[in-house]
């Protein structure tokens, strides 16, 4: 009886396990970058190029209207914040907030 009870509770860790990387391969994280100086599709598409570029990055939604950009990390991939924060920086904006898996930073991470 024992061991049939610890058979179907490996089994059922076992199917929660693949559930949860499913879940996570399904909704991959996002970084949402505050970003100061954007005025038109052509900012934002510089900022756009320059965060795809980064290791990790799948993909970058960037809104000049609302300053932010999406930044969508590829499976089991996670892009440096401070990464992000000096691609934004070489498009030649200004980063203010970057919230991600990392944490919320409002000065250059060290990370």
């Amino acid at each position: 009886m024992f061991t049939r009870f610890c058979m179907v509770f490996a089994i059922a860790c076992a199917v929660l396990s693949l559930a949860a990387n499913l879940v996570r391969a399904a909704n991959p994280p996002t970084t949402t970058i505050s970003v100061q100086g954007m005025h038109c599709a052509g900012c934002a598409s510089k900022v756009g190029g320059k965060l795809k570029a980064v290791a990790g990055v799948s993909d970058a939604d960037v809104d000049a209207a609302k300053a932010i950009a999406v930044v969508t990390a590829k499976p089991n991939a996670a892009p440096s914040p401070r990464a992000l924060w000096e691609a934004v920086e070489k498009a030649g904006y200004k980063p203010t907030k970057l919230v991600g898996p990392a944490g919320t930073f409002v000065a250059k991470p060290k990370l």
